[in-house]
């Protein structure tokens, strides 16, 4: 698009972040020639999709299809398949943050919920330290709550195991152990491990 003035340049883009793209922006360049304009959102490592994480964190469900339907109808083009796929995965890792950084929260997560629960068994196993991330490995790691431990007294005496995997590039699983008390489940602790042998 060309415009006349620097004036109308600005009032267009007003126009369009209010109308549309409900986004907010930086001025980074003014001169009496040029107006340059980010996305506050936008990193050196990830380029904004406002939009479309908008739809991501009003809706976690928001899928591959509704990215190309609506990509469809805003714009009339059709975007392929992996763009789409590529698109959310973006926009999910702004909102809720990468499998990484997840994972580097999770010792100070458990740590606060030990300050905070009195009583409650965190355990931690390391497959070693590695030297390129100077980080340790993480093996495994085991946490019951206190009150649970508490309530399994008045459970009957069988424990049941259930496992989940994780749908990461780690390929972890979760699991829950938890007992019967009367009619209701109890969970009694969780790991999160590599794989479901019996060392872990």
């Amino acid at each position: 698009m060309l415009f006349k003035t620097k004036e109308e340049l600005m009032e267009a883009v007003q126009d369009h972040s209010i109308r549309y793209a409900r986004c907010e922006y930086y001025v980074t360049e003014s001169s009496k020639t040029k107006w340059k304009v980010l996305c506050k959102h936008i990193t050196e490592e990830q380029w904004c999709r406002w939009e479309l994480r908008g739809h991501v964190k009003c809706n976690p469900s928001y899928g591959i299809k509704h990215v190309i339907q609506n990509v469809k109808d805003q714009t009339g083009y059709d975007v392929p398949y992996q763009k789409a796929w590529y698109s959310l995965k973006m926009a999910c890792e702004i909102v809720y943050g990468t499998w990484e950084s997840s994972v580097r929260k999770l010792p100070k997560y458990l740590g606060a919920i030990q300050k905070y629960n009195p009583g409650t068994i965190v355990e931690w196993k390391h497959k070693g330290f590695q030297q390129s991330t100077g980080s340790y490995v993480m093996g495994y790691v085991f946490w019951a709550f206190k009150p649970c431990i508490d309530g399994f007294q008045f459970c009957r005496k069988i424990i049941i195991v259930d496992g989940t995997h994780l749908y990461t590039k780690y390929k972890h699983k979760l699991l829950i152990a938890a007992a019967m008390d009367g009619q209701q489940v109890l969970p009694l602790a969780f790991a999160i491990v590599d794989e479901e042998t019996y060392p872990s």
